[in-house]
C-alpha cells in the first residue's frame, strides 16, 4: 500500500468513515515500522489501539452483571464534593447581601425626619426659592431648543411642495408612456 493510500485512509479514519478493514490495514501499516516521519506520533497512537483491542474480559458473568444492577436500579451515584461547598457558599452570600439591604434601607439607629426649619414660613420661602432656581435652569436649558421649533415649523410648510414632488412623478411616468407610444408606432 502506498502513502498516498495511507494518508486517504488516515483522512478517512479521522472523519470517522473508514471500515473495520480499512482500520486494520492502517494498523498493520503503523506496527510495519516503515512509517515516515510526518506519522511518526501515530506510530504509537495504532498501537495503542492494538493493544487495547486484545485485551479481553475475564469474568463470563460480567454482561449480567451489569444488565442486573440496572435493573434493580444499583448503579452508583457520582457525587461532586465541591458543588454542595459552592451551594452553601452562595446561600451564606446572599444572605449577608439580604441582610445589608435590609440594613442599609431600614436603618433602624437613624432618627426620624425632622424638620429643619422651626418656622413655616421660613420653610416655605426657602423651597420657593429652590423652586425657582430650579425653574430658571430649565427655561434656561429649553431655550436653545427654539431653533427646533423653527425648523419643525419650516418642515410643515414644505408639505404642500411634496404634493407637488408626487405630481412631476406622474407627468414622468406619463413621459415614459409616450415614449412606449413612439416605440410601437414607428414599427
Amino acid at each position: 500500500m502506498n502513502l498516498h493510500e495511507i494518508e486517504k485512509l488516515l483522512e478517512k479514519y479521522f472523519e470517522g468513515e473508514t471500515s473495520l478493514l480499512e482500520e486494520n490495514q492502517l494498523r498493520e501499516f503503523f506496527a510495519s515500522g516503515n512509517v515516515p516521519d510526518r506519522w511518526k506520533n501515530l506510530e504509537s497512537y495504532f498501537s495503542y489501539i492494538s493493544q487495547e483491542g486484545d485485551q479481553q474480559l475475564n469474568d463470563p458473568d460480567f454482561d449480567e452483571k451489569i444488565m442486573s444492577s440496572l435493573k434493580e436500579g444499583k448503579l452508583a451515584r457520582l457525587t461532586d464534593l465541591r458543588r454542595p461547598w459552592i451551594y452553601w457558599m452562595a446561600g451564606v452570600a446572599a444572605s449577608i447581601l439580604i441582610l445589608v439591604a435590609v440594613f442599609v434601607k431600614f436603618d433602624p439607629f437613624s432618627k426620624g425626619i425632622e424638620d429643619t426649619y422651626k418656622d413655616p414660613q421660613t420653610a416655605y420661602l426657602e423651597a420657593r426659592k429652590i423652586l425657582l432656581y430650579v425653574s430658571a435652569k430649565f427655561n434656561q436649558g429649553t431655550r436653545n431648543l427654539e431653533p427646533v421649533t423653527a425648523l419643525e415649523t419650516g418642515l410643515t410648510e414644505l408639505k404642500p411642495v411634496a404634493a407637488f414632488n408626487k405630481a412631476v412623478n406622474e407627468v414622468n411616468r406619463l413621459s415614459e408612456v409616450e415614449k412606449v407610444e413612439k416605440m410601437i408606432t414607428n414599427n
